[in-house]
């Protein structure tokens, strides 16, 4: 297993102030750059996210981009294999808001599922 990967969100949106779930215009969303950190998952000790010349992020773009993840992996896998180390208080904030979102709405799905299979 490689070391670890470099993801650099200005890059590879091409923009400072990233936007958008899915790519259905063809622009990069966060959509691609969650599809890029989980083809890398398995084949890096840890995946580092950079934000250089990032501004600002929209909350749809934290939450498919990064938020999303843990519908795939646990909180503490992803604390383990997601690094940000030049994440700004804002970035940080927004990271946590989204986390918490996000697995408060995967414990209503898993919820409605279990409720759903014992009906």
């Amino acid at each position: 297993m490689e070391k670890e990967f470099l993801l650099d969100v200005y890059k590879t949106m091409g923009t400072s102030t990233p936007s958008g779930r899915t790519a259905d215009s063809g622009e990069p969303s966060g959509e691609t750059i969650r599809q890029i950190m989980l083809d890398n998952w398995d084949k890096y000790e840890k995946i580092v996210v950079h934000f250089e010349g990032v501004v600002q992020m929209t909350r749809p773009f934290v939450d498919e981009a990064f938020a999303k993840v843990l519908r795939e992996h646990s909180l503490d896998e992803f604390n383990q294999k997601l690094f940000f180390p030049d994440a700004n208080d804002r970035i940080v904030k927004e990271l946590n808001a989204a986390i918490k979102l996000r697995l408060k709405i995967n414990q209503m799905e898993k919820d409605r599922a279990d409720e759903a299979a014992g009906a």
